[in-house]
């Protein structure tokens, strides 16, 4: 089966753990479609440790997660474990055509926006159903600053072009217009809208968020764990607040 993208080389099943801890969640807004009852049966494409799959299943009556990477797989049975979690790919989705009413991917989409996930997507969407696509963006700096941190990872961090944010997450906003990269989608023009999504990290969980940045999972034990150690000797304060984005784009088959 195919995979979408690859696990960090360094960090391993140990990401996941970071992942969940240091990395923002999802407003319960978000997840409010038009047109997409409580009734409704919807696929969490990507779904990593399960961030926004719980919040799907207090919203809808049957969520189904669909996650390539084993080790974050386990961690979201461990966190849902009533969920049904399948292993599978945005290009060969474990679905029958028509079975679910509504696509979500969060922080996810980037990984596989091209024609065959499209085109998957839509085969397993029932007529006029939705796609939801979602990003947290920063809307502020770290309070208490966390600027000392920060300095030393951008000292750190590979030099020339890379395929993900640094230091931050990252997608379109919500008002540019943006459009999957497929040339004659079968979906209807997208609309968006963005909600506040404050978040609060003790120290440690700051460290983890850090740790998840995928250049630093990267690095081999002998050279993230002293970075990330020194990362922490740089943060004095016991919590940390950070304004978040939530930005969502969903649409419907034409």
């Amino acid at each position: 089966m195919a995979t979408t993208w690859d696990m960090p080389g360094g960090s391993g099943d140990r990401w996941p753990d970071d992942y969940e801890r240091g990395r923002p969640g999802w407003p319960i807004e978000s997840v409010r479609i038009p047109r997409l009852p409580s009734s409704a049966t919807v696929l969490d494409l990507g779904a990593g440790t399960g961030k926004l799959t719980r919040l799907l299943m207090s919203a809808f009556e049957r969520v189904v997660a669909v996650e390539p990477a084993e080790p974050m797989r386990r961690l979201l049975v461990a966190l849902c474990p009533s969920v049904e979690a399948v292993p599978g790919a945005a290009q060969e989705l474990p679905l029958a055509d028509a079975s679910v009413d509504a696509v979500f991917a969060a922080q996810a989409f980037h990984w596989f926006d091209d024609e065959r996930a499209v085109a998957e997507i839509a085969r397993v969407l029932r007529p006029g159903g939705a796609l939801v696509l979602m990003w947290n963006l920063p809307a502020g700096p770290w309070n208490p600053s966390a600027l000392e941190a920060e300095k030393l990872l951008n000292e750190r961090m590979p030099k020339g072009d890379l395929d993900h944010i640094p230091l931050d997450l990252g997608g379109p906003h919500a008002a540019s217009g943006w459009r999957p990269a497929v040339a004659d989608s079968p979906f209807e023009p997208f609309e968006a809208m963005a909600l506040p999504n404050p978040q609060t990290l003790d120290r440690d969980g700051l460290v983890a968020y850090f740790a998840s940045m995928g250049w630093v999972a990267d690095l081999p034990d002998g050279e993230r764990l002293p970075l990330l150690d020194e990362v922490g000797s740089r943060l004095t304060a016991a919590e940390y607040r950070r304004p978040w984005e939530t930005h969502v784009h969903w649409t419907h088959l034409s």
